[in-house]
């Protein structure tokens, strides 16, 4: 056995966990995602109030962002991020576009905003899948930073509620900017997708904290960014959005999704509270530093015994 808390092994696991050394993290993240950020946008010189035409040409280095500054916090952290094994967990993650696509289809019939296209049904759900994995391997540039790296750090101190609060608000302003320079969403939207947000929140945080693994959030992005998030497009050459109407109603900018996001993450959230975790580590309570399994959060190995007194 590895011993974890002496030797070089021991130390080096133990310095990526120290929790003295959390602050010194946190400053890199945001450092090295908010130069990033920034470096995009000089590069790239997007308009203002450019639509999504100048969206398209930043939304990939935005998204990678988070990617950038978690590697530097965990090369001069040091700290980790957690990867851990794809899941059962993963069929969850599109529960989010089922859910918000089943109160859309409850919508239009009883709404004269919302119109659904019967003909796009047929590719709407052949092309669903396949729309999510591609738009997965954007939001994995996000979801190594917030799932991967951010989240699990929060949980060892904090409880899920604070930690999904501190995560809501940062994504939240992480969007802002490109929702008020007029390339992402537009303003009489902003309400309806923080309601979604906050929902999308709770939900892959359970997702994240059962699975101990980042891949189901990142499934869970990517349906959303590519059906949601499009009306349900049922194709990116020619075919349409399966739903159309009110941008207050459609998208994540609408209220539709947000109903459905929102029910679907205090819905979890409550389950994850009242359900035990098959590893011991609370669902609400912080999960502290000592315990074997956080020194490999997603790995899903038995704890270890203590160590044999020395001869």
């Amino acid at each position: 056995m590895i011993n974890t808390t002496n030797g070089t092994a021991g130390q080096m696991i133990n310095r990526r966990i120290d929790p003295a050394r959390d602050k010194r993290r946190l400053m890199l993240l945001f450092a090295g995602l908010i130069v990033f950020y920034l470096g995009v946008l000089i590069v790239t010189r997007p308009e203002l109030n450019g639509g999504e035409a100048e969206l398209s040409k930043v939304s990939l280095g935005v998204m990678l962002a988070p990617t950038v500054g978690a590697i530097l916090a965990c090369v001069f952290g040091p700290g980790l991020i957690r990867f851990g094994l794809p899941s059962w967990w993963l069929l969850a993650s599109f529960l989010p576009a089922v859910v918000v696509f089943l109160i859309t289809m409850i919508a239009a019939p009883v709404s004269d905003a919302v119109t659904f296209r019967g003909d796009q049904v047929g590719a709407l759900l052949l092309m669903a899948v396949v729309r999510s994995l591609l738009g997965s391997v954007s939001a994995f540039g996000e979801e190594i930073g917030w799932r991967g790296f951010l989240w699990p750090l929060m949980r060892r101190r904090l409880t899920f509620v604070a930690s999904s609060a501190i995560i809501f608000g940062i994504w939240w302003i992480y969007h802002a900017g490109l929702i008020f320079a007029g390339w992402y969403g537009f303003n009489g939207g902003i309400p309806a997708f923080s309601v979604a947000l906050l929902g999308f929140v709770l939900f892959v945080g359970v997702l994240t904290e059962r699975s101990r693994s980042v891949w189901p959030s990142v499934l869970a992005h990517g349906a959303w960014n590519a059906l949601v998030a499009t009306y349900f497009s049922s194709s990116g050459a020619g075919g349409g959005p399966g739903f159309t109407g009110s941008r207050y109603l459609l998208g994540e900018f609408g209220w539709l999704g947000a109903a459905g996001m929102i029910i679907l993450g205090v819905g979890f959230a409550w389950w994850h509270f009242r359900t035990p975790t098959k590893d011991g580590l609370s669902p609400k309570d912080p999960t502290g530093y000592d315990s074997p399994a956080m020194w490999l959060w997603f790995s899903n190995t038995p704890k270890l015994k203590a160590p044999a007194a020395a001869r």
